[in-house]
């Protein structure tokens, strides 16, 4: 891969909204099995739940079906909504500025991206710290989300020429991983017939927490379908499971390093390749142990 010029707008995922079917069982799933906190409820029904500090990081909004309804990125300080909303308008897109539309959130700028995938831009959000969970799964934070396109081509060059993403890897030419920050991958972007999310992911505090993880989750009566065991794009130690609306739900930890003045990602022992660059992995390639995936790759 050729090294992008590292410039995004935007620092990192803040939330990701899902619609569902059974609001109140799949809310109970993230209350109770994750260990999320509710900090609001919405005139439309919707649930505004917290990993621990942001006011939310994931939002869950009633419909007759699930569907992936927007994901949220914060802008970085030096870039005001208005500045960014002329920006996404210079480029051709539609972009509504809101106010007050969500709790939490002061003002946003609405952007429908290629593929109807919508977005949310926004500067600053309430951080009522609700506090961490002290039981189920209680991870950290949430890191990323996956998605599926069918428009894929021309999402991925929103993400890497206009919000100033840097690719940092792809698996098969049909996975393509992309970061804002130091983590390996804020976004991974399926380029598949298809679009919707593949999956959401939340970091654990430690590698022994996948333990106790995958126990909150039998407790619970959700099956975890594959690993823990380590990726090769990213080498995060990774569990998958399905929430009550089969949306995969990723549980991970020591997720590679990037160094983005190097276009790199800092050295680890179980690293194969040294330096550790952005790279392309066969389909053959997709974890490093050899364990065998529950779940398609383009299919969840």
């Amino acid at each position: 891969m050729m090294q992008a010029k590292f410039d995004p707008k935007v620092f990192q995922l803040g939330f990701v909204a899902l619609e569902t079917a059974d609001i109140e069982r799949t809310k109970d799933h993230y209350l109770k099995t994750i260990g999320m906190a509710e900090t609001a409820r919405g005139d439309d029904g919707a649930s505004y739940l917290s990993v621990g500090y942001n006011h939310h990081d994931l939002v869950l909004r009633p419909a007759k079906q699930k569907a992936l309804l927007h994901l949220g990125y914060q802008l970085k300080p030096h870039i005001s909504v208005a500045d960014f909303t002329r920006q996404v308008r210079d480029l051709g897109l539609p972009a509504t500025i809101k106010t007050d539309s969500q709790p939490g959130i002061s003002e946003l700028v609405e952007v429908e991206a290629p593929g109807a995938n919508i977005f949310q831009f926004y500067s600053a959000a309430e951080a009522p710290a609700p506090g961490f969970a002290k039981s189920g799964v209680a991870p950290l934070r949430l890191g990323h989300v996956a998605v599926m396109s069918s428009d894929g081509d021309k999402l991925i060059r929103f993400y890497r020429d206009f919000l100033g993403f840097f690719p940092t890897d792809d698996i098969g030419k049909l996975a393509f991983f992309f970061t804002c920050n130091r983590d390996h991958h804020v976004v991974n972007i399926l380029n598949v017939p298809e679009s919707r999310v593949h999956h959401i992911a939340f970091q654990l505090r430690d590698n022994a927490h996948h333990a106790v993880a995958a126990d909150a989750l039998r407790a619970a009566g959700a099956k975890t379908l594959w690993g823990p065991s380590r990726h090769t794009a990213g080498h995060n130690l990774a569990g998958y499971h399905y929430d009550p609306d089969k949306v995969l739900v990723e549980l991970y930890t020591e997720m590679d390093v990037f160094i983005p003045e190097l276009g790199l990602h800092e050295p680890r022992p179980w690293h194969e390749y040294s330096p550790m660059k952005p790279r392309s992995w066969g389909l053959d390639e997709l974890n490093a142990w050899g364990s065998e995936f529950a779940f398609n790759l383009a299919a969840g």
